[in-house]
């Protein structure tokens, strides 16, 4: 797993590699095609007062989650990195799949959370790091997989956070990367006035300019939509001095 001196080393200006070695499942333990074969898996994953929220109102984002997810295909087994952490949808998701997950979050605020839906049965699938995604601690091109559902709208400087993640992102690895639609942001309003008295961050950038973004550093763009939530599987990253000089 991701050792805690990456980000002593981080501190020195020193970044340090991911990591890309295969984890084998234990035998307990269901294949990710195994996994694929029953989609209704994410059922079982013990649910918030959020989730149980919108499934009132006829949503479900693990559903949506699991469908993005899957949709990824990332390889058996391998090395995810889950940005960020939040509650844990999207990592418990991805544990149950059979992926060992780094998962990074600016603070541990919602490790109680994540840990309740991740159960004491996948424990042994997750380290949680704290990460500060505008200054992370990873190499460039060093992570293979990556993972970021639901996180933009949720930064101060989108725009630093996604040059990091195309940093070191590696240029044979796929990232998925989401976020919510119109009717996504509109039922997350409803859910935080009704449980906070507040309404939800729209966040400082749109889908539109992340799509941009996306087709500026990629070869590959996948889009794809659900209920609440539009996404993109980018593969292909481009080398970006290999991009030609602009006449001036």
């Amino acid at each position: 797993m991701y050792p805690p001196e990456t980000f002593r080393a981080h501190s020195e200006g020193r970044k340090q590699p991911f990591g890309r070695q295969q984890v084998h499942s234990a035998p307990h333990l269901r294949s990710y095609e195994s996994q694929r074969m029953t989609p209704d898996f994410y059922k079982k994953i013990p649910k918030s007062q959020s989730d149980l929220l919108l499934n009132h109102w006829g949503y479900d984002v693990m559903e949506e989650y699991t469908e993005m997810i899957t949709e990824a295909r990332f390889p058996e087994s391998c090395r995810v990195l889950d940005v960020a952490t939040g509650t844990g949808r999207a990592l418990s998701i991805l544990v149950r799949l059979g992926f060992q997950v780094v998962t990074g979050d600016i603070s541990f605020q919602g490790k109680h959370d994540a840990d309740k839906r991740v159960t004491p049965m996948y424990y042994h699938r997750v380290q949680y790091v704290k990460l500060d995604l505008e200054r992370a601690p990873f190499a460039d091109n060093s992570v293979d997989y990556i993972v970021c559902m639901n996180t933009l709208h949720e930064l101060d400087n989108p725009n630093a956070c996604l040059d990091e993640i195309f940093r070191f992102h590696s240029p044979g690895g796929t990232l998925l990367i989401a976020d919510f639609n119109a009717e996504g942001m509109d039922i997350m309003d409803k859910l935080h006035i009704v449980k906070n008295g507040e309404r939800h961050p729209k966040g400082k950038s749109s889908l539109r300019e992340l799509e941009c973004r996306l087709k500026e550093r990629y070869t590959s763009i996948s889009e794809f939509h659900t209920r609440m939530n539009r996404g993109f599987i980018a593969t292909g990253k481009k080398d970006p001095s290999a991009e030609p000089l602009q006449d001036g």
